[in-house]
């Protein structure tokens, strides 16, 4: 082999080494991708979401407007959201709607505005509730409010401030500065 051929091979191989080196030094100079936490990681436009139990029961029904997903806070926001929940017999119990809501990881639902749970089956004496915010635990179906809320009922109405209660149960019990109003009802007996 030539002397000059020796050398041109070496002089590439150098250039090729240094070329490597340099692209290498490159990526860990970049660092990590950042990522725009205001902005959500997925979106969506109607979206309606069905949850089933463990056993395989329809648990509730959530169906909104819009939907965004934050991976950094693990929640999702909902526009308009209709929340039904069901009981052990898949039938229909409660209507939860709002103007916006957010769902954690621990199955919490934070309602926002113009909150509106209405019950679905007749036998419930508590037909109504509205309030401006509310909590909902969507597996013990735990609600509260610490707003003015009005439950509507079906012989008196009820307002006052804090609430708590439990869909399940079908019950409701307000803290603080209460006003009741009762209906009542005359029974007509015959001779």
């Amino acid at each position: 082999m030539s002397n000059t051929r020796r050398w041109v091979i070496i002089l590439l191989t150098l250039l090729v080494l240094v070329l490597i080196g340099v692209n290498l030094a490159d990526r860990d100079e970049t660092g990590p991708v950042t990522t725009n936490t205001d902005e959500p990681t997925y979106k969506s436009g109607y979206s309606s979401t069905l949850v089933y139990s463990p056993e395989g029961a329809l648990t509730y029904r959530l169906v909104s407007r819009t939907t965004g997903y934050y991976t950094a806070e693990s929640v999702s926001w909902f526009t308009d959201p209709v929340v039904t929940s069901y009981d052990a017999q898949q039938v229909a119990t409660w209507s939860i709607k709002a103007d916006r809501a957010k769902l954690t990881n621990d199955r919490m639902l934070y309602l926002y505005g113009h909150v509106e749970v209405n019950a679905l089956t007749p036998d419930s004496q508590l037909r109504k509730i509205t309030t401006d915010n509310a909590q909902i635990n969507l597996i013990t179906q735990d609600v509260t409010s610490d707003d003015l809320v009005t439950l509507y009922g079906t012989t008196f109405n009820s307002s006052g401030l804090k609430m708590r209660g439990n869909l399940r149960s079908k019950t409701a019990q307000l803290i603080e500065k209460v006003r009741t109003s009762y209906e009542i009802q005359d029974k007509q007996t015959q001779p």
